[in-house]
């Protein structure tokens, strides 16, 4: 089935290295990551649809409601005990077969999402375009990036709730 969504990537930083340090504090931060994202993305009408070690893929059928997500979810993970989060929110046109997800945007929303930095929100130029109007949200544009394996730069922006998160990578 084919579907028009907003893509949000969500990755923990440093949970490796974590691992290798603190295993039970690197499992108390994932659990806690995943009670934040689940209620978060539920109350916006967003599903998850995969996750994969310490990271998730989650769509949604608005890209303002990704994007007031993605804001409470990294709201949330500034409490104790803090979760470092990057998050990367693309809209397009994906596949959905058996709870599997594919198609361009995935993989867009995947890129912009490693360009994030931990706390950050980086979304594409076509999600700002469905947001720009919406005055709880703003954004400060990071400029265009050539991102690996899609042709044209894309250009990015970043939620200015994580201002000082929102420097260019």
């Amino acid at each position: 089935m084919r579907q028009l969504a907003a893509i949000l990537f969500a990755d923990m930083t440093g949970y490796t290295a974590l691992m290798q340090e603190d295993e039970q504090l690197a499992r108390l931060k994932r659990k806690r990551l995943k009670e934040v994202l689940e209620p978060a993305i539920a109350s916006f009408n967003g599903k998850v649809l995969q996750y994969y070690g310490d990271g998730s893929l989650s769509i949604f059928g608005s890209a303002i409601d990704s994007v007031h997500c993605a804001i409470s979810i990294q709201q949330q993970l500034q409490e104790e005990p803090k979760v470092a989060l990057r998050i990367g929110i693309h809209t397009g046109d994906v596949i959905i077969e058996d709870e599997a997800i594919y198609g361009d945007g995935v993989n867009l929303a995947s890129r912009i999402e490693s360009l994030s930095v931990p706390g950050g929100i980086f979304i594409s130029e076509k999600v700002f375009d469905e947001i720009k109007n919406q005055s709880t949200i703003d954004t400060r544009e990071m400029g265009f990036f050539e991102l690996k394996n899609v042709k044209q730069p894309v250009r990015v922006f970043c939620h200015s709730q994580c201002r000082h998160h929102c420097s260019r990578p």
